[in-house]
């Protein structure tokens, strides 16, 4: 009797620590739907004043374009209500013949599957050689206070990937949604499938997996989440002036934002993987795919902001880009 009821015991926890484990991959196959924006805003670097502000949406149009395009800057984790009080969106979204995003609606489920095993701690390697023993402990204590279990079960997975799901789990906590959380950029391309319009997505699988995991070595990820951890309440500020930032489509100062004082200031080296040699690539692609049809391109808020964002590389290369700023 005793040994039956040794075994009912042991199947339950297995029952428990299964639903943690199901608990924590969903978190992490949200955290790659919404390209890990909060992710970036915790790495993101200093930009220049951009003469490009007070608007979301931009108009693009000349340099040989027959029919303009449009561009609309995301805030990934933003409620998709807040896309009717962007003026003349839809009218845009109805003008465009296809859809462009950072990543494509079908390469998402292969990217969630994917990061996760690109996310894998490397075998020879564990959260107790890249932190200290004291550094260590507040890591499992902050997991578990959020997640219900600690680095018994995170400890399987590389610094990057952990603070993504904790930074997501911290907004989410912060800013509860009433209404859809879909974000902004998957419903753009639900709708556009809706309409049978082409999706387009400026990266690959490969690319925002290297973005996500390429930027530092895993020592420094340990690093910088332990220090994001140690500095929520700037993290909130920080989050709470974004949010203010983009419901005023101020671009120019979230590029100033970037330029203020961090306790957890980011490399060169994720500065250039992080925004500016993606909006390069962009810059490259772009004009094929807006010659081919007039696009509705819709990407994170921060790659259009300053001297390195899409607004002024798009008018560098000869394109008019006007600010939609009215029915």
């Amino acid at each position: 009797m005793a040994k039956i009821e040794e075994k009912d015991r042991e199947n339950e926890n297995l029952k428990n620590e299964q639903k943690k484990l199901n608990s924590i991959d969903g978190y992490f196959k949200k955290v790659v739907l919404i390209s890990t924006l909060l992710f970036f805003v915790c790495t993101a670097f200093a930009q220049k004043n951009s003469e490009k502000t007070g608007s979301l949406l931009w108009k693009i149009s000349g340099n040989g374009l027959t029919q303009p395009s449009y561009i609309f800057g995301t805030h990934h984790l933003f409620p998709i209500s807040f896309l009717d009080s962007v003026a003349g969106l839809k009218q845009a979204f109805s003008a465009c013949k296809q859809v462009v995003g950072e990543l494509a609606m079908q390469d998402m489920l292969a990217l969630s599957n994917e990061v996760q095993v690109a996310g894998m701690m490397p075998q020879d390697t564990t959260w107790q050689m890249l932190l200290s023993e004291a550094d260590y402990r507040f890591v499992d204590e902050k997991l578990t206070a959020v997640f219900g279990t600690g680095l018994q079960t995170f400890g399987m997975f590389k610094p990057a990937m952990v603070s993504m799901s904790y930074v997501v789990a911290f907004y989410q906590s912060m800013f509860p949604q009433t209404d859809d959380a879909t974000p902004p950029d998957i419903w753009f391309q639900q709708e556009a499938v809706k309409k049978e319009m082409p999706v387009v997505g400026l990266e690959t699988v490969q690319e925002q997996i290297f973005a996500i995991f390429g930027f530092a070595s895993l020592k420094r990820q340990a690093a910088d989440f332990v220090c994001a951890l140690k500095n929520t309440d700037y993290t909130l500020r920080t989050l709470v002036k974004l949010n203010n930032l983009y419901r005023s489509a101020d671009l120019n100062g979230v590029a100033k934002m970037f330029k203020e004082k961090s306790p957890c200031p980011s490399n060169g080296e994720q500065e250039k993987v992080i925004n500016t040699a993606r909006n390069k690539q962009w810059l490259k692609k772009l004009p094929a795919i807006m010659k081919e049809k007039p696009s509705f391109i819709a990407v994170g808020m921060m790659h259009l902001a300053g001297k390195d964002g899409l607004l002024h590389g798009l008018e560098q290369a000869g394109y008019t880009v006007e600010a939609v700023v009215t029915e």
